[in-house]
């Protein structure tokens, strides 16, 4: 199943910062069991970091999803990927179009 694009703003956080996505979409028809799971990684098949899958179900028009990920590891651009599912299915999976940023910093040297 190839992986449609998503809109997301170019967001950059700090290593183990708690965040929530939320993930606005419709499933249809209304009424199905489904989840949602959003989950950020550096070569597209590794969950380096996740929300877990989370349930919900359909009401056949946009409703909003929150998913909560604690960010990885600093010093990388993430791809943000997102995998809707019904009785364990994908259904659909998506991509953002712009990475999640997590720098790092070493540490400094300071002479006088």
């Amino acid at each position: 199943m190839d992986r449609s694009e998503m809109k997301m703003l170019d967001p950059i956080f700090a290593p183990g910062e708690s965040k929530v996505a939320i993930a606005t979409f419709p499933v249809r028809p209304a009424g199905l069991a489904c989840a949602a799971e959003l989950w950020l990684s550096r070569d597209g098949t590794t969950k380096d970091a996740t929300s877990g899958a989370i349930p919900f179900t359909s009401t056949g028009v946009d409703q909003s999803i929150s998913c909560p990920v604690t960010m990885p590891a600093g010093g990388y651009a993430y791809r943000a990927l997102l995998d809707v599912t019904t009785d364990g299915i994908r259904i659909a999976v998506y991509e953002a179009d712009e990475p999640v940023v997590v720098p790092w910093v070493g540490l400094p040297e300071i002479t006088w």
